[in-house]
């Protein structure tokens, strides 16, 4: 008898488990640059977590500036009363840690260095590293993602010593990184660092694909819904995803961090319908 109610309430408690809802987060991408007002908006519409975008800090900003945006911005969030969960890296055409370029590529992994000892003030559990940039010839694939994977190698380090899991962003169209199989060769040497799941960047295979290979390598996600043509970063219920099914599949995976929206700004892209679409479309809840 007493065995029959420890078998009861196991089975009760996994249930509860799987029941369980993530906390809900939003990348500051969608602010562009973040005010007051827009994150008490982020905390009023129930939103806790968000992830701070490098971009605001570097691109186009004066070098002198870099520095005391990080830290007004880090200001702003501790008011507002928002947890960071991850702070995305910088990247753009330029910056590209896989480059053929030797000199041209420590230069961009002492500037990502430099920017995750930054990323230290807002104490984040991820750090998001674009692998490329783009365009890539298909000949020069092979170099590219040894270059990337060397990259990826020492800047795990810098993020080990902030206390942070270094998490490698799957990305579209000719980027490294467009399907599971090669997210896998460039963490597969180093087993502390991860994957975020960009759902709205994988052109090349089903979802269901990606989280059989990747599995518990996954650390973050971006989620943003897309028409399977090109990343399209919409709303969720916007474009084909079946969430539902991603929402079961990421569980299974053994995913324990925030559902990170990575969503762009819009008409309907605010905090509070990302609230709503995340009860009524992940998780499948109807108005009562």
């Amino acid at each position: 008898m007493k065995k029959s109610i420890v078998i009861l309430l196991s089975i009760l408690c996994s249930a509860a488990a799987v029941q369980a809802k993530y906390p809900v987060g939003v990348s500051l991408g969608m602010t562009k640059v973040p005010t007051a007002e827009k994150l008490a908006e982020i905390k009023q519409a129930g939103i806790d977590h968000v992830e701070v975008v490098f971009n605001y800090f570097w691109r186009k900003a004066p070098e002198n500036e870099v520095y005391t945006r990080a830290y007004r911005t880090k200001r702003l969030l501790d008011e507002a009363g928002l947890t960071v969960w991850s702070c995305h890296l910088p990247f753009s055409r330029q910056l590209d840690i896989s480059v053929s370029d030797p000199a041209l590529r420590e230069q961009n992994v002492v500037l990502m260095e430099r920017m995750i000892r930054l990323a230290s003030i807002f104490h984040p559990q991820r750090l998001v590293l674009h692998p490329s940039s783009e365009p890539i010839a298909e000949e020069d694939r092979e170099e590219r993602l040894q270059n990337s994977a060397n990259s990826i190698g020492r800047l795990a380090l810098a993020a080990r010593e902030i206390g942070a899991v270094l998490c490698i962003e799957n990305l579209p169209r000719t980027c490294l990184g467009r399907n599971s199989g090669e997210i896998m060769r460039l963490i597969e040497n180093y087993p502390d660092v991860m994957v975020c799941f960009d759902s709205n960047h994988l052109l090349q295979e089903e979802h269901a694909h990606f989280f059989e290979t990747v599995g518990s390598r996954i650390g973050t996600i971006h989620a943003s819904d897309y028409d399977r043509q090109d990343e399209r970063h919409w709303l969720p219920g916007n474009g084909v995803i079946d969430w539902t099914d991603f929402y079961r599949r990421l569980r299974a995976s053994g995913y324990k961090g925030v559902f990170m929206h990575e969503v762009r700004a819009g008409e309907d892209a605010t905090p509070a319908n990302i609230a709503a679409r995340y009860e009524s479309v992940i998780l499948g809840k109807k108005k009562k």
